[in-house]
């Protein structure tokens, strides 16, 4: 099967558009998503986003599309590496590059949970390091995917209505 990526983004965008909940909403749900996405936490994205997701009443499904846009297999080691890079301008020479690759790699062929354990291995350094990066990066990403999605939202809305008064 041959992989179309203008097809996944138009589905995805159908996806977004057939919602009927309040912009605002949606919208908050779509940067939380990204900001989530982009933190190093592959492994368990879903399992903090959707009870975060219920905690600040946002929208579930706009934030495990926009989360699953940005994190993915075609992202995963761009997305580590940069985090690295920026948590480790902030805490410098704390962990090393190949450390983060054998994680990687890790989850990679042996499962999730041996790269958690490989994780928990390296210590807290590498956590508090990868995660201040992804936050470094991801805030102001979801900044920006908060209000071009709002914006898109409330177009997709008005349109909506348009079509609703001439019916």
């Amino acid at each position: 099967m041959k992989f179309r990526p203008l097809r996944l983004i138009r589905y995805t965008v159908l996806r977004l558009a057939r919602l009927r909940e309040d912009p605002v909403t949606l919208a908050r749900g779509f940067g939380l998503g990204i900001f989530i996405g982009v933190l190093p936490l592959l492994p368990v994205q879903t399992m903090i986003l959707v009870p975060l997701t219920l905690l600040l009443r946002v929208n579930t499904v706009t934030a495990l599309i926009a989360a699953s846009a940005v994190s993915n297999p075609l992202t995963f080691a761009p997305q580590y590496y940069y985090t690295w890079k920026v948590g480790n301008m902030v805490f410098p020479d704390q962990i090393r590059w190949d450390q983060v690759r054998q994680v990687m790699t890790t989850i990679d062929h042996e499962g999730l949970w041996d790269g958690i354990m490989t994780l928990s291995h390296l210590g807290g350094s590498m956590i508090m390091v990868l995660l201040t990066g992804g936050a470094i990066i991801g805030l102001p990403l979801a900044a920006a995917g908060y209000v071009l999605s709002l914006n898109l939202f409330i177009a997709l809305r008005k349109k909506r209505m348009a079509r609703h008064r001439l019916n």
